[in-house]
């Protein structure tokens, strides 16, 4: 696929227009490349990827793939027409970290793959030792995941110099801030701060690649630092559901991916404020059970309001989903519903929402207060105190046998209307048999989700839109389950199960803290 789309790139340059991203509109170049053009609807966006250069190393790639050596002439008369012109007195975006950082590794591949038709030494130097001087400027530098661009393109270059003396200033000046960054932006088990399945593997990968060229510059990174990088990938076993599809979490999409084998042990961390439970199947894994659970951060980057959210994979079927991102266009109505609490499978306050602000200060007030695992059952429990005038706890218990009870707590000084909302997965159909049960169907299994009735608790459900986002820019409807009370103090207990575990089970009952039941004839008792 990759291939294909360089190749189309190709195939338009060679007609004279420039495709600098795919997808992006092509920039006639009939007249030759103009460095300060300027599209009329994302100007800086086009700026940044038509002075990456990334042009060059499709024509390297499909000029090697089809062995016509007329593409590398092409791709060095480019290199030498930007080279040529004095960037750094215009008003383009020649010298901006993203446009440097890609740009020096897009020339270097070209150098090394290029045979004959490679830059003259002297030319090439030049151009590597005027990128080195602005990747390693302080005042350039950008403390997020352009910084480890900016790192990367220069430990990159560094294999190039021919001066020692400058090679190892510019590799230890790299590396110390690659270092900086592990700690920065990674707990101490390893999860990327900025709340996302998807931008964890992102930023993991480029990691990677900055693991990689400091050993091929016979460095390190530290012992230290490489038990961290182990730990982060290790966590994509973790968070991977068994189907090996990622949980829509933060501004996650749809992402497969078969190379990971899962693991089924249960992960906590307190500081990414995640906690993933685990039900293996032992006679097929894609029948297992994950549950996750979001409460609290560290970062606000690709932060949902989710805390006390989770996600639901339940015998084999994806029943409880994240929104996904959608859009980044924080006017956007989609977007403004999938990141809210009723975007998520939380325990809400109708009409209202709470500020993010200063995770410093507010790690206290959302969080993941307690673990639990034992024969019959495990607990993660958590708490958000952020809602104005009102303190939200949440107990998840998944049993052993793959139910799936939610005991929610709201304690408010006003009165309102306050509810658990389940996000169900946009392919299942939803049959309400009675007024505290519903059946959800999802493609070959059926499951119920059944709220329990305490004395005076007068519920009221309903069952409302939303909306899912697997992919960036668009969307599908799904429908919400809305278990609701009236009053100040409101307890919620709701369990999900399987049909057939639905007629053997019976007795759920919440008091003095204690969760007891009866399953299959068996009394259950579960202290939260």
């Amino acid at each position: 696929m990759k291939l294909e789309n360089e190749r189309k790139k190709v195939k338009a340059f060679l007609d004279n227009k420039l495709i600098v991203r795919k997808d992006f509109d092509p920039i006639d170049i009939s007249m030759g490349i103009n460095w300060n053009y300027s599209h009329s609807e994302n100007a800086n966006t086009y700026q940044t990827y038509l002075h990456s250069l990334g042009i060059i190393t499709d024509l390297l790639r499909i000029s090697l793939n089809e062995d016509d050596s007329s593409l590398l002439k092409h791709a060095r008369e480019i290199i030498i027409d930007w080279h040529e012109n004095n960037h750094r007195k215009s008003e383009n975006y020649a010298w901006k970290e993203h446009p440097v950082s890609s740009r020096i590794s897009n020339i270097i591949e070209f150098q090394e793959k290029a045979t004959s038709y490679k830059l003259e030494d002297e030319t090439f130097e030049k151009i590597i030792i005027n990128h080195c001087e602005y990747l390693s400027e302080e005042r350039n530098y950008k403390f997020n995941n352009h910084g480890l661009m900016m790192d990367y393109g220069l430990l990159n270059a560094c294999k190039h110099l021919t001066d020692k003396r400058l090679k190892r200033f510019y590799a230890d000046k790299a590396i110390y801030r690659v270092r900086y960054a592990l700690y920065r932006d990674f707990t101490r088990k390893g999860v990327h701060l900025e709340n996302s399945p998807e931008y964890h593997r992102l930023v993991l990968s480029i990691f990677t690649k900055l693991d990689r060229v400091i050993k091929e510059l016979k460095l390190s990174i530290g012992k230290n630092e490489k038990e961290l990088l182990d730990l982060s990938r290790e966590y994509k076993s973790h968070i991977i559901q068994p189907n090996n599809y990622y949980p829509m979490i933060g501004d996650t999409g749809t992402i497969h991916d078969v190379k990971i084998e899962k693991n089924f042990n249960d992960f906590i961390d307190y500081d990414a404020g995640i906690a993933i439970l685990n039900n293996k199947d032992t006679n097929d894994i894609t029948n297992s059970t994950m549950l996750t659970f979001k409460s609290g951060y560290h970062k606000k980057t690709h932060k949902h309001n989710d805390d006390l959210s989770v996600t639901l994979y339940l015998s084999g079927e994806e029943l409880l989903v994240d929104s996904g991102k959608y859009s980044y266009d924080s006017k956007d109505k989609i977007r403004q519903h999938l990141v809210s609490p009723r975007g998520h499978s939380s325990p809400c306050i109708a009409h209202k929402n709470y500020v993010l602000s200063n995770p410093l200060k507010e790690q206290e007030n959302i969080k993941i207060t307690k673990y639990v695992s034992k024969n019959s059952y495990k607990l993660v429990s958590g708490i958000n105190k952020m809602y104005k005038n009102a303190i939200v706890t949440r107990h998840n218990i998944l049993s052993e046998n793959n139910i799936y009870f939610v005991v929610d707590r709201i304690v408010s000084k006003e009165d309102g209307l306050f509810y658990q909302n389940f996000n169900i997965n946009e392919n299942a159909t939803i049959t309400q048999i009675d007024k505290l049960t519903f059946d959800i169907k999802l493609n070959s299994k059926n499951y119920v989700l059944k709220t329990f009735e305490r004395i005076d608790s007068d519920i009221m459900t309903d069952i409302k839109k939303g909306y899912v986002s697997r992919t960036f820019g668009e969307y599908n409807n799904n429908k919400r389950i809305l278990v609701k009370q009236t009053k100040k103090n409101a307890t919620f207990i709701s369990a999900i199960l399987t049909r057939d575990q639905y007629d053997i089970l019976s007795n759920v009952k919440l008091s003095n803290n204690r969760l007891t039941y009866i399953y299959n004839g068996e009394k259950i008792e579960v202290i939260i």
